[in-house]
């Protein structure tokens, strides 16, 4: 049942849990189908996730149209989010291409800075009834062979009422010392930021970089106001390692050349993977 990620995190934002956010590297089949699986016999809602790199090979169309294709096909509330998007046009033109949620990062952007530019984003997908997540607070990112691209740097509570003053969004994510990809050592996860930002607003929060994170440490973040839990690395690794065992162990066919069949094998693998996430996010029987 697709739907925008507005009344989905509101709700889970009331009840203490999160709706996982799952990303789909761009339109893969196999994935998008196995998060819907997950999601129906789970009874949750949940938020299929796209960054715009991953749609330069399949195109961010197809993503969108084979999402909708899945959701129309499960009873629960399935929301097509853009990931990380940097700039308005692009913000208003995927709008129109079909997602029913949108995330303008302004991150790396000075504060004021920041908050103008979300506050433009908004307005426009608020005049079509799309929702907006937005960022404050950097993240850090690494190449694949483990490299520090973008040191994190983590939100100041008083930053975020300040921003929150000066633009409307309708979740915030905030760096509290989470990373995107494979954590390479312990994070420092700074959860009392959230227990801060907590004090003087009840805007449903997002935590990014949810990959390798010790699961009590995301309960207790879930339990400050995380409203969605985001998942990106842990998937896409583990879609190419059951193909890698598909065909490895001959599985489903794949010997004599079925690729649907290997597919159908994977699917089912990745959704179990789904069903965990889901479990620890507290969504299950909440669509």
């Amino acid at each position: 049942m697709l739907c925008t990620s507005k009344e989905m995190l509101d709700k889970a934002a009331r009840g203490g849990y999160a709706v996982p956010a799952i990303n789909t590297q761009g339109g893969t089949y196999d994935i998008i189908r196995a998060i819907c699986m997950s999601a129906e016999r789970m009874q949750s809602p949940i938020i299929l996730a796209h960054y715009m790199a991953t749609g330069q090979f399949s195109g961010d169309d197809w993503f969108v149209e084979t999402a909708k294709w899945c959701a129309e096909r499960v009873s629960v509330p399935v929301a097509i989010h853009l990931d990380h998007c940097e700039d308005f046009a692009t913000c208003v033109r995927q709008m129109h291409t079909g997602f029913t949620s949108i995330m303008y990062d302004g991150s790396a952007l000075p504060m004021l800075e920041n908050a103008k530019r979300t506050e433009e984003v908004v307005r426009a997908c608020h005049a079509c009834g799309i929702p907006v997540e937005a960022e404050i607070g950097t993240l850090e990112k690494r190449d694949a062979d483990g490299n520090l691209l973008v040191k994190s740097t983590a939100a100041d509570p008083e930053e975020v009422r300040e921003f929150l003053k000066l633009c409307h969004p309708d979740s915030l994510a905030v760096g509290i010392g989470n990373a995107h990809g494979f954590y390479t050592e312990k994070p420092k996860i700074q959860l009392e930021i959230l227990d801060q930002i907590r004090e003087f607003t009840d805007i449903p929060l997002v935590l990014h970089g949810g990959t390798g994170l010790d699961d009590d440490i995301v309960k207790q973040a879930i339990s400050r106001g995380i409203a969605k839990f985001n998942v990106a690395t842990q998937i896409r690794h583990a879609h190419i390692q059951y193909l890698k065992q598909g065909i490895e162990e001959k599985r489903a066919g794949a010997d004599n050349g079925h690729a649907w069949k290997l597919s159908e094998w994977v699917c089912g693998k990745l959704a179990d993977d789904v069903d965990k996430i889901i479990e620890l996010a507290g969504s299950a029987g909440k669509a």
